[in-house]
């Protein structure tokens, strides 16, 4: 068999051949792989890396009806009780006392308004009357409901005689007079001739002077 000058034989040089064309034929797939890659996936210019900024949050419309809403609600009135006895002394507060009349300690629910029989007794507060009663624990008894759970109760009266449960009283309005203690017997007899006045919110009953101004007296 001839060798070439290098001393490879024919075989060995057409082997050689075909190895660089194939080499060759591998590095032009490669380069132009390389060129697809570039021109279908570029990268990033200027104008993207500029455009950056966060998106600009719209004001919401709800939170500002709220707010308007939240502005346009009346504010609460301050309710004061007028005094139920004019020209009255304050007996008995809202404390733990010694009733004589039952002779035993216990909480004295409400404030005692100390007058004359016969002394006219008014509505503190403008509301509906619930009820009138009239028992030996307590003579007269009327119960005003203002709304909103709150309720103001005037024992040893004597109830005038058109008022009636459903009437409709405005502030300062005559419901009654002061029972002669005689008269109204009841659970404070020794006490004398006087209004129990008593305040009570959602069924609870409560010191009076939270309403009353008692600097009046």
């Amino acid at each position: 068999m001839s060798e070439n000058k290098q001393g490879e034989t024919p075989v060995k040089s057409k082997r050689r051949s075909l190895y660089y064309i194939l080499l060759s034929a591998c590095a032009l797939i490669v380069a132009a792989a390389i060129t697809l890659t570039v021109v279908f996936f570029p990268q990033p210019g200027e104008s993207d890396l500029e455009n950056t900024d966060p998106p600009v949050e719209q004001p919401d419309d709800d939170d500002d009806d709220e707010d308007k809403d939240d502005d346009e609600e009346p504010s609460s009135t301050e309710i004061v009780f007028s005094l139920p006895v004019s020209g009255a002394t304050v007996a008995t507060g809202y404390t733990f006392w010694y009733n004589s009349t039952l002779n035993r300690y216990n909480l004295h629910t409400g404030v005692d308004f100390k007058a004359e029989a016969g002394t006219p007794v008014t509505a503190a507060y403008a509301g509906t009357v619930e009820s009138v009663t009239q028992t030996l624990l307590e003579g007269g008894k009327i119960v005003i409901d203002h709304g909103n759970g709150l309720k103001t109760e005037y024992a040893s009266v004597d109830v005038s005689e058109s008022l009636r449960a459903g009437d409709k009283v405005e502030q300062g309005d005559v419901i009654g007079t002061v029972s002669a203690a005689a008269d109204a017997m009841g659970n404070e007899y020794n006490e004398g001739a006087h209004l129990h006045f008593e305040v009570a919110k959602n069924g609870e009953s409560i010191d009076p002077v939270a309403y009353l101004d008692l600097s009046e007296k």
